[in-house]
């Protein structure tokens, strides 16, 4: 399966404006599901840049995570400020739940969307965002639309634009690549079908769970192709919500780092085990899960988190998830 199958000549041509333009003419729905947790302002600019896009998302879904009350309230008064964004108190049960429960709502919508976008609260996506990937798909032949991803670029800090093929390494790493296998999640644009029959792992409370969708929705026939002009900004690069150390900057792990690494552990284990079986693999990986990860504790004087990691890394359960 050639997993970059791109019609570039014909995307290449467009520019910004003839996006805008072709836009128009478009039939294609997109939908947006927003999660945010405990950040209200950054909410209110990632809703005014979805706002300035051209055409304007069909289906905008703001899922709340925020476990305070007064935080819930505020959130949902900025959701109010822009006309017909959905609000719902989100499940508090990690970034995956949060996800799923805002692409149910799109499902839901009496008028279905084509095509679905999931953006944290520190995202601000680029106004021609839908009318790039509008055109991208409107230059695939129709039998191919409903089974490709794409994936587009990031600027992180007022940086370039990064939009490269990255592919998940065999340990669980990200690794630039020939070919995508993984998304770019917060500047991807997914088929919302996918989401009728598979959905974010739960058993992922946060950490490379793009990746995990990646290769199950790729196992599914799912093709990822590069799109660089679908664009979004990173606001908050290395600040998210589960940053803060328990012993300083230079030692121990933050909370992210402790999810990311039990997800690593959760991905590699459902890999070898559901998504591409093989019981060498599984091994392998497992064998140098640990070496890996007893080293990298060590050098950061916290091997107390060994235990913690793989007990909320939910790995019993690889196995029986879909």
């Amino acid at each position: 399966m050639n997993l970059m199958t791109t019609p570039g000549a014909l995307f290449t041509r467009h520019t910004t404006q003839d996006a805008t333009q072709d836009a128009h003419r478009s039939a294609a729905r997109f939908a947006v599901c927003v999660t945010t947790m405990n950040r209200t302002g950054t909410l209110a600019a990632c809703l005014d840049s979805l706002s300035r896009c051209v055409p304007r998302a069909a289906c905008i879904v703001v899922s709340d995570d925020s476990p305070d009350p007064l935080t819930r309230e505020a959130n949902a008064a900025v959701v109010a400020r822009h006309p017909g964004v959905v609000y719902l108190q989100g499940p508090r049960r990690g970034v995956c739940a949060n996800r799923n429960h805002a692409v149910k709502a799109c499902l839901a919508q009496t008028a279905p969307c084509d095509y679905v976008s999931f953006v944290d609260d520190d995202i601000q996506v680029e106004p021609d965002f839908f009318a790039s990937a509008d055109v991208y798909y409107a230059s695939l032949v129709p039998t191919r639309r409903r089974w490709t991803i794409l994936t587009g670029g990031t600027s992180t800090g007022g940086g370039a634009y990064e939009c490269r093929p990255v592919r998940l390494s065999f340990a669980g790493y990200f690794m630039e690549g020939d070919r995508p296998q993984c998304v770019n999640i917060h500047a991807a644009v997914f088929p919302l079908a996918l989401f009728e029959r598979d959905g974010w792992d739960e058993n992922i409370f946060f950490g490379t769970e793009d990746a995990e969708l990646s290769l199950r929705a790729l196992r599914r026939g799912y093709v990822i192709d590069l799109a660089p002009h679908v664009r979004t900004r990173d606001t908050m690069p290395g600040a998210g919500v589960l940053n803060g150390t328990d012993a300083g900057a230079r030692y121990g792990l933050t909370r992210y780092q402790v999810n990311c690494e039990a997800a690593r552990l959760y991905i590699g284990v459902k890999r070898y085990r559901v998504i591409e079986p093989d019981a060498l693999r599984c091994v392998a990986f497992l064998a140098m899960y640990v070496g890996h990860l007893l080293v990298y504790l060590a050098r950061r004087r916290a091997l107390s988190k060994f235990v913690p990691i793989v007990r909320i890394s939910n790995v019993w359960r690889a196995s029986a998830a879909r």
